[in-house]
């Protein structure tokens, strides 16, 4: 009787106490695939988006593979990289590097922002210091990027 009753105690403690909860997705992992642009505003001015101008040429698009990025206009690949990022930061700090040589030398520091198919992030020019908020002024330096995912 004892041994049943200590048996019932440690199945009733193990189903009381609540699963884990799974680790969150790895953000790289969730950043894999291929975004569109959906706005961007670089030193305060509009330069995708509602309001500016249509730019020639198909949409630029950016895909992530891993820690490898690309920028892409149609087929061609303009730029790319890789990426490292702390998702554990607040706000969450993203450094882009271009392996390119096309656009930059140097590392680029952000921020970012996942929110399910909408992916934001703003990022200074090289040799600047990594921005603390989603905002683009003028005279700031800092391109902020709206892309949502592309739907296979």
């Amino acid at each position: 009787m004892k041994f049943s009753a200590w048996a019932f105690l440690l199945i009733w403690l193990f189903l009381a106490v609540p699963a884990a909860n799974p680790a969150p997705a790895d953000d790289v992992e969730l950043l894999r695939g291929t975004w569109l642009t959906v706005s961007l505003v670089h030193n305060g001015v509009m330069v995708i988006g509602e309001g500016a101008p249509p730019l020639p040429g198909p949409p630029t698009k950016l895909v992530y593979e891993g820690n490898k990025w690309m920028l892409k206009s149609g087929d061609k690949t303009i730029a790319s990289g890789t990426i490292k990022i702390d998702s554990t930061k607040t706000p969450k700090e993203i450094d882009i590097m271009d392996d390119s040589g096309v656009v930059n030398a140097k590392t680029k520091l952000g921020i970012y922002e996942i929110n399910g198919d909408i992916y934001k992030y703003c990022v200074a020019q090289s040799g600047q210091p990594r921005p603390t908020e989603f905002l683009s002024k003028a005279g700031s330096g800092y391109s902020l990027t709206v892309s949502k995912r592309e739907k296979p």
